[in-house]
């Protein structure tokens, strides 16, 4: 019996020798930036994001070497799912908006400039703003699972408001939660995912398409049937639709948060907690998800603090604890992290330039192109609620395969994440010129999925792109920062839709098209392509 041990003990010191040599081989292969080799190149980890503390760079390289030995579980399959859910909440949240504000101004405001949507996109950037920058100080934890939950419940006093002040308030802060939720999902889900897997941070996106689809579905139910015609006689009584989509949608969201605190029970994430010096947490939190699924793991606690302390009076909240100014101090400093070189500086540069084109050029088609289609349609249908709506249904739902194919074609060797990026953009510019000569309700209909589907293919790499170049530390920052441009930019979309409504000029579709196919070009010159490496 005592031999056996002896040798069962050998076996996994064997083991965890081999893992640490294994560690120290890519280590090196690493510090050559030798590539040469070939297929396992996704052993490779993306250093130079994260080189300004070595410390720090080997236990996320330790993190990694054990997510991808523990592989993926029926854990991975919750998280892809409740997490993606955070994306169909976001795009349910923010869509529902465009599809009840006629009748919501009809009964309290009558009409004129649309308050409530500029006053969205505010709520867009203040959620990015305190979620975001939060999620880096307090944890990705906190965030992920309260932001949901808020914007479920402030969902349905938006809907049950009987003044347009409350309702601008109540909808602001139920928007609040909903964008501050959208940064972290995909931190989340990233920081948890085996690098054989990176693929499905992009495919996640496919829940973005469900949410509209849901609203549209919602809204086609209830807004032509439940809506008054005029403002002459819109009481509540009469104008029950809007109200009815505010409460199916808020419940559905409040099913994803209480999906999230009473099944998913997510940990904070071990790339989280060593960039903050808690080692031993991050290892039991390891552990535990090798010991639920039966994985093996052979990281020790040793191994992390082998690499020694990582620069922790950045980070440490042992000082100022969570307060407005470690805050403020915190976002600062991952601020300069995200310039901390000319390959990093030039990244994060392109990548907000690419969400302040994204932002504007999407939201101005996304609000102007009913606008259009109406005045130059040669088709009665296109004036019908019925066929807006249904239009709307199908569009939306085709858009979820593009996220589908994205996934699929960044595995494509010599194409990643950039060449997936590129084609999506061309695609979509194109079909958006074709668009101008829209002019029946098949037409529409027709040229709306391929728009859904090519931008959704964009759209969705983009996204997963995006975390995946920023550094651990920073991460949810650089998703605020990105965040915030595309919603500062898409704040000139209701102006744009105003004086659109009066000109009916095709310009502002050739404008977004243009725009769309210019982010084909930024694409081409990003600096990193992270489809072969693992993500840090």
């Amino acid at each position: 019996m005592g031999e056996s041990n002896e040798a069962n003990n050998q076996e996994v010191i064997g083991k965890r020798s081999s893992f640490s040599e294994k560690c120290v081989a890519e280590s090196d292969i690493e510090a050559r930036g030798d590539s040469s080799s070939s297929e396992d190149e996704t052993l490779i980890d993306m250093v130079e994001v994260e080189n300004d503390d070595p410390a720090l760079s080997k236990k996320i390289h330790l993190i990694n070497n054990a997510i991808d030995e523990i592989g993926f579980t029926w854990w991975h399959v919750k998280l892809f799912c409740i997490a993606g859910f955070g994306y169909s909440a976001d795009s349910q949240m923010s869509m529902i908006q465009s599809s009840v504000h006629k009748y919501v101004d009809l009964q309290m405001k009558g009409g004129g400039y649309p308050v409530a949507t500029q006053i969205g996109y505010a709520a867009m950037i203040s959620g990015v703003l305190i979620f975001g920058f939060g999620a880096d100080l307090i944890g990705r934890k906190l965030c992920f699972n309260t932001s949901l939950l808020m914007t479920a419940i402030f969902g349905f006093f938006t809907g049950g408001t009987s003044s347009y002040a409350m309702y601008v308030i109540f909808y602001f802060l139920s928007l609040l939660g909903a964008m501050g939720n959208l940064g972290t999902d995909v931190s989340v889900f990233l920081e948890y995912l085996p690098s054989k897997y990176q693929y499905l941070n992009t495919s996640m996106a496919l829940w973005w398409g469900i949410g509209q689809t849901i609203v549209s579905l919602l809204s086609w139910a209830f807004i032509p049937n439940y809506s008054c015609k005029d403002e002459d006689n819109c009481m509540s009584a009469v104008n029950r639709g809007w109200r009815y989509s505010w409460y199916v949608n808020s419940a559905i969201v409040l099913v994803g948060a209480l999906l999230r605190l009473f099944v998913l029970k997510l940990q904070e994430t071990p790339k989280f907690l060593v960039s903050n010096g808690r080692d031993e947490e991050a290892y039991n939190v390891l552990m535990s998800y090798a010991r639920k699924y039966n994985r093996k793991c052979t990281l020790t606690l040793e191994d992390l603090q082998k690499c020694g302390e990582i620069r922790q009076d950045y980070y440490s909240t042992k000082k100022d604890g969570y307060s407005l100014k470690k805050l403020l101090t915190t976002t600062k400093i991952n601020m300069k992290l995200l310039f901390k070189s000319k390959k990093v500086t030039k990244s994060t540069i392109l990548l907000l330039l690419s969400w302040t084109l994204i932002g504007i050029s999407y939201s101005t088609f996304y609000n102007f192109l009913y606008i259009y289609i109406s005045e130059h349609g040669s088709s009665s249908e296109l004036n019908s609620t019925y066929i807006t709506y249904r239009n709307g249904t199908i569009e939306n739902a085709v858009g979820i395969f593009g996220p589908i194919l994205a996934g699929r074609m960044i595995r494509i060797r010599h194409v990643g994440r950039k060449g997936t990026m590129i084609f999506g953009a061309i695609a979509s510019m194109a079909v958006l010129f074709g668009y101008t000569t829209c002019r029946t309700a098949a037409a529409d209909a027709g040229f709306g999925s391929a728009t859904y589907f090519f931008i959704n293919i964009y759209y969705s790499c983009l996204y997963a792109y995006t975390p995946e170049v920023f550094p651990t530390k920073c991460r949810t920052t650089g998703v605020a920062l990105c965040m915030i441009c595309v919603r500062v930019a898409g704040a000139f979309s209701p102006v744009i839709y105003w004086f659109g409504s009066e000109s009916g000029s095709s310009v502002p579709i050739w404008v977004c098209g243009a725009l769309i196919g210019a982010l084909a070009i930024v694409s081409a010159i990003m600096p990193f392509e992270p489809s072969k490496q693992r993500c840090v």
